[in-house]
């Protein structure tokens, strides 16, 4: 019998909001540094953010869940996802009031990255992390739309449409092992769940209440991501003008899916930036 590796990381259902919801804990010590709460990207999971819930099991207490409709969790009633970012705001508040954590800290990546913001606006959050997101997106053309409608059509597939797209925003310096993991994200993603995602990312734009957020802010940029662009985030620190501490930190060599990408440069990012707060 070959020998294995035992990984901190454990996964268990609760119930939010009616919908069965999958979650991960790295199993982190009893008194952590912080809960932080890890949110995938679009159409993926939990799966996003092993590498880092590794790094963080003698640090953090780390739990990320996947949305209703991805990953293990079931979808909302009607087999549809979550296509608003207020109620897919709120769900994520749900979740971290159903397992008990108070004070947390939010990070999330794409959609994530964006839906974070929302979070500090709103609620009460220690500190959030962004990354790859934006406080608002504008629609590439009028064409977008229909090709959002398309990744549920039964004449399209959802994996193979986006194939190249979603290869195209890994950086340079990804290892082998983790680009082929993302490219399996893509995979496995599910048309109906991607165009619900999707449509909240073309519909996003939480700028007019960012004097709301009080709370520290690390905003992170690979910056090969050439679908995220660095005016995005120059938008979102030009609004944070309540917040106790904000700070902008670009990545070279890696891109869209960064957490992924280079867990242990995020992870030291985030070290560095929650060592004082």
């Amino acid at each position: 019998m070959s020998g294995g590796i035992t990984m901190a990381i454990t996964g268990a259902y609760i119930t939010v909001d009616g919908i069965k919801t999958y979650y991960e804990t790295n199993n982190g010590p009893h008194n952590p540094a912080g809960t932080i709460i890890a949110l995938h990207t679009a159409g993926r999971d939990t799966r996003q953010y092993h590498g880092m819930m590794d790094i963080w099991a003698d640090k953090y207490n780390v739990i990320a869940f996947d949305m209703p409709a991805h990953g293990k969790s079931w979808p909302l009633p009607g087999n549809v996802g979550i296509t608003d970012y207020h109620e897919y705001g709120k769900f994520i508040w749900d979740f971290i009031q159903a397992v008990h954590v108070d004070d947390p800290i939010v990070i999330g990546c794409s959609v994530a990255g964006n839906i974070v913001y929302y979070l500090a606006e709103n609620y009460p959050v220690r500190a959030m992390v962004s990354m790859q997101g934006s406080t608002y997106i504008k629609a590439m053309g009028s064409s977008y739309g229909t090709t959002v409608d398309l990744l549920d059509s039964p004449y399209v597939s959802c994996q193979h449409s986006h194939w190249d797209f979603s290869e195209s925003l890994i950086g340079s310096k990804c290892p082998k092992e983790a680009h082929d993991f993302i490219m399996w994200g893509v995979c496995q993603e599910c048309g109906r769940t991607k165009k619900a995602d999707l449509s909240i990312y073309n519909n996003y734009d939480v700028r007019g209440d960012l004097p709301k957020i009080t709370c520290p802010c690390l905003l992170i940029r690979g910056e090969e991501d050439w679908n995220v662009p660095e005016h995005y985030y120059k938008t979102a620190m030009a609004g944070l003008v309540n917040a106790k501490k904000v700070k902008f930190v670009k990545v070279p060599g890696h891109g869209h899916f960064i957490a992924v990408e280079a867990p242990e440069i995020v992870c030291s990012l985030i070290d560095e930036f929650l060592k004082d707060q």
